[in-house]
C-alpha cells in the first residue's frame, strides 16, 4: 500500500498561514508602509510615461532649438490634440502667450502683415510675434500683433468657454469689443467689434495648442518663452 506523500512547507511559510488576516486601520497602516518604501519617482515614472507628456516635452525642446522639423513637430502636434487631457480653465491665465508655431492663420491673426505670413506650416520670430491674453478671473481676452515696424494693434474683449465639459478639447468663444492702433507712443481708439471661436486642443501651465476652422497655433507663456534664451 502506497504512502501517501507528506506536504512540507518552510516554517516561515507556516508562520505566515497560521496570521489571521489584517482588516481595517492596521491593513491600511501595513499598505501605506509598503508604498513609502518605494523609489520616490516610481509614480513619477507613470506620469511622464504618458505620450502626451513626452510629446509635451520633446516639443518644447524643439521649439527652444527654433527647429526646422516640420513634419515632427506636427507629429508631436497631433499626439497633443489628441491627448484629451483635462481642462483646467486657470491654466488660460498667467500673463500673455506668445504664438511660437502655426499651420495655416487663426481668425485673430488675419489683420495683421505677421498673420499673413503664418498661413504655413512654420516657426513665429520670436520678437513682434503675436500674442494673446486670457484673463480667467473676470473671463476678459486681449490679443496683440505687430503690423510693422513700431507699429501694433490692440484688440480686446471677453471670452467665455462654450462646452461644459472637463476634458479637452474645450471651445471658447471670443467677443472682441474695441482695440487700439500704438505707434510712436500714440495711441489711437479702433472700432473693432465681432466674434470668434477657438478650440482649446491642450492646455497646461506653459504650453497650448488652440485650432480653427482654418488653422492650428502654438502658443508658449511668455515668461517661460524668455526662459529660452535667457
Amino acid at each position: 500500500m502506497a504512502t501517501p506523500h507528506a506536504c512540507i512547507c518552510p516554517p516561515q511559510r507556516l508562520a505566515a498561514l497560521s496570521r489571521p488576516p489584517l482588516h481595517g486601520a492596521r491593513a491600511r497602516d501595513i499598505h501605506r508602509t509598503r508604498l513609502s518604501a518605494l523609489p520616490g519617482n516610481f509614480f513619477q515614472s507613470f506620469t511622464r510615461s504618458k505620450p502626451s507628456t513626452r510629446a509635451k516635452d520633446e516639443l518644447m525642446t524643439l521649439l527652444q532649438e527654433q527647429s526646422n522639423d516640420v513634419q515632427q513637430i506636427d507629429r508631436l502636434l497631433d499626439i497633443l490634440i489628441d491627448s484629451k487631457e483635462p481642462f483646467r480653465e486657470r491654466q488660460l491665465g498667467g500673463g500673455p502667450w506668445q504664438v511660437v508655431y502655426t499651420r495655416g492663420p487663426l481668425l485673430w491673426q488675419g489683420f495683421t502683415v505677421l498673420g499673413n505670413t503664418l498661413n504655413k506650416r512654420k516657426l513665429a520670430p520670436r520678437s513682434n510675434a503675436p500674442s494673446q491674453e486670457y484673463i480667467p478671473a473676470n473671463r476678459s481676452v486681449i490679443n496683440r500683433a505687430a503690423i510693422f515696424g513700431d507699429v501694433s494693434v490692440e484688440a480686446s474683449g471677453t471670452y467665455a468657454p462654450l462646452d461644459q465639459k472637463q476634458t479637452l478639447p474645450v471651445r471658447v468663444r471670443a467677443d472682441i469689443r474695441g482695440g487700439t492702433l500704438q505707434w510712436g507712443g500714440r495711441t489711437l481708439q479702433l472700432p473693432i467689434k465681432g466674434s470668434g471661436e477657438v478650440s482649446i486642443a491642450y492646455l497646461d501651465d506653459s504650453l497650448r495648442v488652440l485650432c480653427s476652422r482654418t488653422g492650428t497655433a502654438v502658443q508658449v507663456r511668455q515668461d517661460v518663452l524668455q526662459k529660452f534664451t535667457a
